[in-house]
């Protein structure tokens, strides 16, 4: 069973065979519901130095529980199968889910006057 904010691996398949990092921002009830198949995720990828960090991205890194640096893409959420998911790896500290949430809020433009 997964939870809000967990950092899990997906299982890999032909394209893809190691699988991607991700953060789950489907809410706790809507990831132990059994009527629900999806949840909605952002994906993670490594961060490779040479490669600054693009606007809608943040960077997360071992203290989050990711196993080397991650960027992770905030400017597009996923909603994926929850038997996508292969292992968890950690939970995301609080400080990068504000991180994450001024991100998304402000990739989305969810401005609020």
């Amino acid at each position: 069973m997964s939870r809000q904010w967990e950092i899990w691996m997906t299982r890999g398949d032909e394209q893809d065979p190691h699988g991607h990092p991700l953060i789950i921002l489907s809410n706790d009830e809507s990831c132990v519901d059994g009527n629900r198949a999806s949840i909605n995720v952002l994906f993670g990828s490594t961060k490779r130095p040479a490669i600054g960090n693009r606007p809608f991205e943040i960077v997360c890194d071992e203290a989050d529980g990711f196993d080397r640096s991650t960027v992770i893409d905030c400017s597009r959420i996923y909603f994926i199968s929850k038997a996508k998911l292969d292992r968890q790896l950690g939970t995301v500290s609080r400080i990068r889910r504000v991180q994450a949430c001024r991100k998304v809020a402000e990739v989305f433009r969810l401005i609020f006057q």
